[in-house]
């Protein structure tokens, strides 16, 4: 398997148990779920870093998005399934509502992993 695959299967993988386990937390220590994006865009840079290490800017940016998509649909469905704490937010959205949110996330993990991939530039 190429490395930069690998890269890709970890930061899903990391997405899904962050998305599992906070979903649980936030059910049993009564805090929004929603509290803990941020831990998602440190995911997004870190792949963007790890994948503009190992290949180049333009890979590192697509597998942060790769990774952002992946997390705004299955780490999304499984937040649902686990039944996050999410305030008073629906958890039950339309189909035009997630596609724009998985675009929307699309996107921003994109910018994070041109952060990440930025910083591969500058440091090395």
């Amino acid at each position: 398997m190429k490395p930069v695959h690998v890269i890709l299967l970890a930061g899903c993988l990391i997405v899904f148990v962050l998305d599992a386990l906070s979903s649980i937390a936030s059910r049993r220590f009564n805090f929004n779920y929603a509290r803990l994006a941020p831990l998602s865009f440190i995911i997004y840079v870190a792949i963007g870093f790890a994948g503009a290490r190992q290949a180049d800017q333009v890979t590192g940016i697509i597998l942060a998005a790769a990774v952002g998509f992946f997390d705004a649909t299955i780490g999304w469905k499984t937040s649902m399934l686990l039944k996050a704490n999410t305030g008073n937010l629906d958890n039950n959205p339309t189909v035009s509502r997630w596609v724009s949110t998985a675009i929307f996330v699309t996107f921003l993990a994109a910018i994070c992993g041109l952060v990440g991939s930025e910083a591969v530039r500058l440091l090395f």
